[in-house]
């Protein structure tokens, strides 16, 4: 990710396309690029000759790239429906440490994600009315092409004044082979025995029923988006997908007396072979549901236990852990943890900021809240917050040194749904969520892997490998080859931590701010959880004396 960070920051000579070589790219408070995170790719926003851009970089193998984005385009050409935008392919996009990558250039659309949309608006039945009906004719026009999203949740719908779709990384066409899957959707969302054989024009079913029994819940009762929101879903969630039987938030659906038929359905779906998921207007009108009993088919062992354990939609990540932080570098997680301190103060223009700190050691792990970010909050940090829990869910931003706060790893926040006051009983119930809910990107990985890892003691196999110009690209697995991974890929012939592009800094008063090393931090010191001795070190040894060995 710093190295996509370091290249946009001088678009000129870092993109092929003519219109971003003038771009600007967004920054934050620090004056470093605001990137996106997504399950194979980085989001920037550009703004050139007065048009803005989403430019998507990829930062995980993801085979076939080429040849799907031009089916995509063949198959999106000349729809006249509004919900899909306008993007270009570019295998040769962007230029990283003299070697070109591909990127997706697509038109900016305004509007706020659904999850945003449904933060402001959930109270009002009128704007829910409008939007459940906007996607059930969403649904119909997909299901009458052929064609199927993949991924359909809050991040990837944007709402204004008709629905539109984004990320096609994952979206199918008729052109393309089925049961070829690169991606399994986000997993409140999904069936929890999607796989990637599951890849065709049905794949969006579940979803479609998920969100519009969600939508009527919201326009019966509201407070159902107080209770069961997490920023991530609208009310169910993976966990309830699981075993519905037990789950307080299908009883909560079962309690609306309009939809007390539609929420057993979807139970009885949802313990049923995926291809059993009836289409959005045969589940409405009761037809193709599975024939169970759900008083008298209680869930597997295994499937109770993967229920009880909190599964969550991205990795929950320690609040006092730099060195599991640093793994995930450039992912989208779940920080938990424990706040120790928060700063309000503002940047040398005026501009009020904050951070909230989890480890305030040398490598420590705090939240950057800048104004934009604190515009969104329902209220902002004060002191009172220290030593509540906090649940944070974003994208991991690269190490950042400063003479105040030494190396710190982050995450920055832009809209409330991010943030989320937990109890200490609930923090620790996610920080001890099943080691195969760990480590990996939630769209690579299935509910029904995690449920196999549960059983088997073994993470869920994934692909982690981004792309590189070091020949040292192997599977980051674990928490240590994650690192090792990390130092091979900032390892690059021909780059120095003095020739590296400088980052442009904007920094709060009192604080001198230096481009972090090329090296990663050092592991933390912290004697918390996750400290030790650090034997990882003989194995990078180990390796730096196979390949001196190997050159003589």
């Amino acid at each position: 990710m710093d190295q996509y960070n370091d290249a946009v920051q001088h678009p000129n000579t870092a993109f092929s396309d003519a219109a971003l070589k003038t771009a600007k790219i967004a920054v934050n408070g620090m004056g470093l690029p605001v990137a996106l995170g997504g399950g194979f790719a980085l989001t920037y926003s550009a703004t050139a000759s007065g048009k803005k851009y989403a430019i998507r970089c990829f930062h995980k193998e993801a085979k076939g790239l080429e040849t799907r984005y031009a089916d995509v385009a063949k198959a999106l050409t000349g729809l006249t429906a509004p919900y899909f935008i306008g993007f270009e392919y570019q295998p040769s996009g962007v230029m990283v440490n003299g070697a070109k990558y591909p990127i997706v250039k697509m038109d900016w659309v305004e509007g706020d994600t659904l999850g945003s949309y449904l933060e402001d608006n959930y109270k009002d039945k009128t704007k829910l009315t409008w939007l459940a009906g906007e996607f059930d004719k969403l649904e119909q026009f997909l299901r009458s092409k052929g064609i199927a999203h993949g991924d359909l949740q809050n991040g990837n719908v944007l709402v204004g004044k008709d629905v539109k779709l984004i990320d096609y990384d994952g979206l199918y066409v008729p052109a393309m082979a089925r049961g070829q899957g690169t991606e399994l959707g986000h997993k409140h969302f999904q069936h929890p025995k999607r796989t990637s054989t599951d890849f065709g024009p049905d794949m969006d079913r579940f979803s479609f029923i998920v969100i519009d029994l969600s939508l009527r819940a919201l326009m019966n009762d509201p407070k159902l988006f107080a209770k069961h929101s997490n920023g991530e879903n609208i009310i169910l969630t993976a966990n309830d997908f699981l075993d519905p039987v037990k789950s307080t938030a299908f009883a909560d659906l079962k309690a609306i007396p309009s939809l007390t038929a539609q929420a057993e359905s979807l139970a009885k779906i949802c313990l049923s072979d995926i291809s059993k998921v009836p289409s959005l207007e045969d589940f409405r009108n009761g037809r193709n549901i599975p024939n169970i009993i759900l008083a008298a088919r209680p869930v597997s062992q295994t499937r109770a236990a993967a229920a009880a354990s909190y599964v969550g939609a991205f990795d929950v990540v320690d609040g006092e852990s730099y060195t599991a932080m640093l793994a995930q570098v450039g992912n989208k997680i779940e920080l938990v943890g424990r706040i120790t301190k928060v700063h309000a103060a503002k940047t040398k223009y005026g501009t009020p900021y904050c951070f909230i700190f989890f480890n305030e050691s040398k490598q420590g792990v705090r939240v950057n809240i800048w104004s934009e970010g604190l515009k969104k909050l329902a209220s902002a940090p004060t002191q009172s917050w220290v030593g509540t829990w906090l649940s944070v869910q974003g994208l991991v931003d690269p190490p950042y040194t400063s003479t105040r706060y030494g190396t710190s790893l982050s995450i920055t926040v832009t809209s409330n749904s991010q943030l989320r006051k937990i109890t200490e009983t609930e923090a620790k119930h996610r920080l001890a969520s099943p080691k195969g809910n760990a480590a990996v990107p939630y769209r690579q990985v299935g509910n029904q892997a995690i449920l196999d890892s549960i059983t088997t003691g073994k993470a869920p196999p994934t692909s982690r490998t981004p792309p590189s110009t070091s020949s040292n690209t192997g599977s980051a697995s674990s928490r240590n080859q994650a690192i090792l991974a990390s130092i091979a890929t900032k390892s690059v012939p021909g780059q120095t931590a003095t020739n590296r592009p400088a980052q442009r800094t904007n920094s709060p008063p009192g604080t001198t701010l230096r481009q972090p090393s090329a090296q990663p931090a050092p592991p933390s010191q912290n004697k918390s959880k996750g400290a030790g001795f650090p034997w990882w070190w003989f194995v990078i040894g180990f390796i730096v004396l196979v390949m001196i060995l190997a050159r003589k």
